[in-house]
């Protein structure tokens, strides 16, 4: 379900509110102390080949630092196992983001800066090489043919938020937002949790469901992770509706009101998704009108659907 991760963290750190914060936490401190933070934009577009989206999202974003133009590359790494080649796959990435500044800077003689940033999440540490001079073959070469080859070989190093090998206790006391921590807490332990209630994790990261909940601007980011929820987890909506009552006050009318709105939204969403995928792997390309009619359905008819696509043999049989 790749996709899933890859829209999760997509719609929390494409925001520079939540990336610089999650920056801050990866990056040398020597560096982001000289990194304006307010300026940190986010450069639209994807550098990652169509074959590799599967594996890889990508985030481009442009700061100024020291009177000058910095870019921050972050690649999340979908796999639960480390890539051997992701170092090579990375340096092809950064070639193409400065090949299009140069595009867009015509007049330039010189190249930005570009810090490469890997977010790993998966079931085991990080085992790959993290540059790409590691990954050709020297060694059979005397040494001092190696001293000469080595400066000749195109090179890359890139930062590493090893997910896996992050204790649970150390990612919650990251000084990153509530949504960013939620979002990278959901990527590590609730990818491969289908059969675990909903109202387990709302209780475990608790303090951070109600700092999200309790922003005013937070609808966006809690509907995103309600929806990720509901289609990772295998759980009734009731127990969903159990695990937003113990986020909010539920002693409180319109709490309860607003939550239960979200809830059903994010659920709706995550339903939609997960029935869009599996409606591609029976019958082939999703049309735009197949598509608004699931997105548009309520969760009951959703729920339908869900168990009908494991009999039917058409899209008419379906939705029928």
């Amino acid at each position: 379900m790749t996709h899933d991760h890859d829209a999760l963290f997509r719609r929390t750190f494409s925001d520079p509110l939540h990336a610089a914060a999650l920056l801050r936490e990866i990056l040398p401190p020597a560096l982001v102390a000289v990194i304006d933070w307010t300026t940190l934009t986010l450069v639209p577009g994807s550098f990652v080949d169509e074959s590799l989206r599967d594996r890889h999202t990508d985030l481009l974003f442009s700061a100024e630092a020291a009177g000058q133009t910095i870019l921050i590359y972050v690649v999340l790494e979908h796999k639960s196992f480390s890539d051997r080649f992701t170092a090579l796959q990375v340096l092809g990435y950064t070639v193409r983001v400065l090949e299009r500044y140069r595009e867009q800077h015509p007049e330039t003689t010189t190249l930005p800066p570009v810090v490469s940033v890997v977010v790993h999440h998966g079931k085991r540490g990080w085992q790959a090489p993290r540059t790409v001079l590691d990954l050709i073959a020297l060694d059979s070469f005397p040494p001092a043919v190696q001293k000469v080859l080595a400066p000749l070989q195109p090179n890359l190093h890139f930062l590493l938020d090893d997910l896996a090998v992050v204790p649970e206790s150390r990612l919650r006391g990251r000084k990153t937002t509530p949504q960013g921590t939620l979002t990278l807490l959901a990527l590590q332990f609730v990818r491969d949790a289908a059969n675990q209630d909903p109202v387990a994790f709302a209780e475990r990261w608790l303090p951070l469901w109600r700092a999200l909940w309790a922003d005013l601007d937070s609808k966006f980011g809690l509907i995103s992770l309600l929806s990720y929820l509901a289609i990772q987890l295998e759980a009734p909506k009731e127990r969903f509706r159990v695990a937003v009552a113990r986020i909010h006050d539920e002693n409180e009318t319109m709490g309860k009101t607003i939550a239960q709105q979200w809830l059903d939204e994010g659920l709706s969403k995550g339903k939609a998704e997960l029935l869009l995928r599996q409606i591609h792997r029976r019958f082939g390309p999703v049309t735009p009108q197949v598509e608004a009619k699931v997105r548009a359905a309520d969760i009951d008819t959703q729920d339908v659907w869900g168990d009908r696509i494991l009999t039917a043999a058409t899209l008419d049989e379906l939705f029928a």
